[in-house]
C-alpha cells in the first residue's frame, strides 16, 4: 500500500469512528456546570451572610445579583471551550 493509500484508509477509519460515536446534546449538561458553580456561590453568600451585618432586601439582592454575573464571567470562557470543542467532535 502507498503512502497516500494508507492517508486515506487512516482517514477514511477516522471519519468512520467518530461517526460511531454516540451523539450528545452537551447543552444541558454544560448547564449544569453552571447552575453548580451558581449554587456554591449562593450557599457560600448563606454561609458568610451574618459577617456583612444589616441589609435592606434590596441590598441582599444586589449581592446575590453581582455573585451570579461574576459566577457567569469567570464560567464563561471555560464553558465557551468545552461548546466549541463538543461543536467539533460532533
Amino acid at each position: 500500500m502507498t503512502r497516500d493509500g494508507v492517508t486515506l484508509t487512516l482517514q477514511s477509519e477516522t471519519k468512520q469512528a467518530q461517526e460511531s460515536l454516540p451523539i450528545m446534546d452537551w447543552e444541558a449538561p454544560l448547564d449544569a456546570i453552571r447552575g453548580r458553580f451558581q449554587a456554591i456561590a449562593q450557599v457560600e453568600f448563606r454561609k458568610h451572610r451574618k459577617r456583612l451585618g444589616v441589609l435592606s432586601a434590596e441590598q441582599e439582592t444586589a449581592i446575590e445579583v453581582l455573585l451570579m454575573t461574576t459566577v457567569n464571567k469567570v464560567s464563561h470562557r471555560a464553558l465557551a471551550q468545552m461548546r466549541r470543542l463538543t461543536e467539533t467532535m460532533g
